[in-house]
């Protein structure tokens, strides 16, 4: 059975950009997407970035609702939903509503929803959460504590 190959789609301007601010020596979005960093868009705002196995991302994450770590990411990263796969490392800051590791993560990772660390998840630095779930065999460790202002709510009821 013969494969058909659908050619990729252009952009136009008026659909929603996903930023990426790469350092110095790090190739732009546009070139590293031919080496397996793939954006796609989203309903909301912003869309997904995949950064694929073999690659390496170092820079400021902009407009992302979604970013999928399966190689390495060192980032601040603002988005909706990280989500580091089991061979995956993310270090840096990221601020996001939801995060589920599989792989690595380390600096500062502050997560207002659920935080989900798999059984091959390791986690470490500064954490902070609204909600945590550890799988057996996952691991957690450095300074990790529930977000501030859900602490004081609480002592207040």
């Amino acid at each position: 059975m013969a494969k058909t190959f659908q050619p990729r789609r252009t952009v136009t301007a008026a659909e929603p950009a996903l930023a990426v601010r790469p350092s110095a020596g790090v190739l732009g979005l546009a070139k590293a997407e031919a080496a397996g960093v793939k954006a796609a868009s989203d309903d909301k705002s912003g869309g997904t970035l995949v950064v694929g196995k073999g690659i390496f991302v170092k820079g400021e994450i902009e407009s992302c609702h979604t970013l999928v770590v399966e190689g390495r990411v060192e980032a601040a990263l603002e988005a909706d939903d990280l989500k580091v796969h089991k061979d995956g490392v993310f270090e840096g800051e990221a601020s996001v509503e939801t995060a589920t590791v599989a792989g690595q993560t380390e600096g500062e990772l502050t997560v207002r929803g659920l935080l989900t660390i798999e059984a091959t998840g390791r986690v470490s630095g500064t954490i902070r959460y609204s909600e945590i779930m550890i799988r057996t065999g996952g691991q957690i460790r450095g300074d990790v504590g529930l977000i501030p202002a859900l602490v004081a709510d609480e002592d207040v009821a």
